[in-house]
């Protein structure tokens, strides 16, 4: 990974992360891949994902280019976070990301210093981009408690549908 930026949408209402990564010529004739991160998209993950932390939420995000190129290509299922309980969606992508890291590659950051007075706020950036992502997003659980059961309301629709399809 070679940097983290901020930008939004056309309409400048929906906010990004743009996660650039330094990959192989064989994944990208020009050797990178730029992935468009909604901001928002950390605290869905925790909550789909039954998580506690930023940390965990961003380890799932930051593999999610990797991942996509392979499930699109039917080497590994799509993840079905909605259409799980927590636990289960969790055991799923951890498994998925084992995968990646085995057959396909680690995503690797560079890594973090050690704090330093002397150091800039730039320099610190550059050892560690993802260190912007961690400083600024916060998980609000009251948000990702109403997730979670919007997320239950979905997984209980779908299963009815399918036993009513079953029956």
């Amino acid at each position: 990974m070679t940097s983290v930026e901020e930008t939004t949408d056309t309409s400048g209402r929906i906010p990004f992360w743009v996660i650039t990564y330094r990959v192989p010529e064989s994944v990208a004739d020009d050797g990178v891949v730029t992935y468009y991160l909604p901001k928002a998209a950390l605290e869905h993950r925790v909550a789909e994902y039954g998580l506690d932390s930023v940390e965990e939420a961003l380890e799932i995000a930051l593999y999610e280019p990797v991942l996509g190129p392979h499930q699109a290509a039917g080497e590994l299922d799509m993840l079905t976070p909605a259409l799980l309980r927590p636990p289960e969606a969790r055991a799923q992508v951890d498994q998925q990301i084992a995968i990646c890291k085995e057959n396909y590659g680690v995503v690797v950051t560079a890594p973090s210093a050690p704090p330093d007075a002397r150091v800039s706020r730039a320099t610190s950036a550059a050892r560690d981009p993802l260190r912007v992502i961690r400083e600024q997003t916060r998980i609000d659980p009251i948000r990702t408690a109403a997730l979670r059961v919007e997320l239950d309301r979905i997984r209980m629709t779908y299963q009815r549908t399918q036993e009513a399809t079953r029956g």
